[in-house]
C-alpha cells in the first residue's frame, strides 16, 4: 500500500515537474531576461512636464533598454513613473536589426513623441502609461 501511494506521488511529482519545463520552453524564454543594458534614460519632469493622475502631479520616466533573453537580443522603451518598478513596455522593430539610438523625446501633455536617429519615430499615448501603478 506505501508504495503504490509513492508510486503515486512520483508519478505526480513528475508529471508536475514535466508542465513546468514545458512552459519554460514554450513560454518562458521570451519573457526572461538574462541582461538588460540602459541606453536611454529620462525624466518629463526635467522638460517641464507632468502628468496628472487621480488628482496628482506625476514625473514620468523613459528608458530604452537593449534586452538580451534566450530568444535573442531586443530593444523596449519603457514609460511610467516610476520606471524601474512600474511600466508600459513598448518593443521596439525599427530598421534593418540595429540598436536604436534616441535623437530627441517630446513630452507633449496628451502623448510622448520620441525621434530615433534613423528617422523613425514613435508616438505613445500618455493615457498608456500615466496610470501604470
Amino acid at each position: 500500500m506505501l508504495r503504490k501511494s509513492f508510486r503515486t506521488a512520483l508519478v505526480v511529482l513528475l508529471a508536475g515537474a514535466l508542465l513546468v519545463v514545458l512552459a519554460v520552453v514554450l513560454i518562458g524564454p521570451s519573457s526572461i531576461s538574462l541582461q538588460e543594458e540602459v541606453l536611454h534614460e529620462e525624466r518629463s519632469q526635467d522638460s517641464g512636464m507632468t502628468y496628472v493622475y487621480g488628482g496628482e502631479h506625476y514625473s514620468s520616466d523613459l528608458r530604452l533598454l537593449r534586452v538580451v533573453r534566450p530568444t535573442g537580443v531586443a530593444h523596449e522603451l519603457r514609460l511610467g513613473p516610476h520606471v524601474t518598478d512600474y511600466y508600459y513596455p513598448v518593443l521596439l522593430e525599427l530598421g534593418a536589426g540595429r540598436e536604436p539610438r534616441v535623437r530627441d523625446v517630446g513630452w507633449l501633455p496628451d502623448r510622448v513623441v520620441v525621434r530615433f536617429e534613423s528617422g523613425e519615430s514613435l508616438e505613445v499615448p500618455a493615457d498608456n502609461f500615466r496610470s501604470v501603478r
